[in-house]
């Protein structure tokens, strides 16, 4: 009786040890196929964060841009009344300069700020005119 029982058992045990085996891995696959969707459910949540984080930077660096376009187009008019008030000044400072040589006898002094008094309104009236026609 007991050759067939060791006999049962070497003839069942290898049948065992498969289905152990087996199902065993069958375990091992569904906790392999849990950690990939848990995996994969964490890449889309963190897909999602980044999108959303993207877009709130789109909308941010859009808000800054047109903040940035009216702070250039105050500080263009501002700069170009400047220039203008300038180019006036000049403009009348030149024509005090060639009234007091039409009075007296100008002296070299007189003339180099006459010529550079017309320098600064040809530079002036330049200026103005890249601004007008970059605008």
């Amino acid at each position: 009786m007991d050759l067939v029982l060791v006999a049962l058992i070497a003839a069942c045990s290898p049948l065992l040890l498969a289905h152990l085996t087996n199902r065993q891995r069958r375990s091992d696959k569904r906790e392999d196929w849990a950690r990939s969707d848990a995996v994969a459910e964490k890449a889309a949540e963190a897909a999602r964060l980044l999108l959303a984080a993207n877009e709130r930077v789109a909308e941010t660096t859009a808000v800054t841009n047109e903040k940035l376009d009216v702070i250039h187009g105050l500080v263009n008019s501002q700069m170009t009344a400047a220039i203008q008030a300038e180019l006036g000044a000049t403009e009348r400072e030149l024509v005090l300069l060639r009234r007091l040589a039409a009075i007296a006898a100008p002296d070299d002094e007189v003339q180099a700020a006459e010529a550079t008094a017309t320098a600064k309104i040809a530079e002036l009236r330049a200026t103005l005119a890249d601004r007008l026609q970059s605008s």
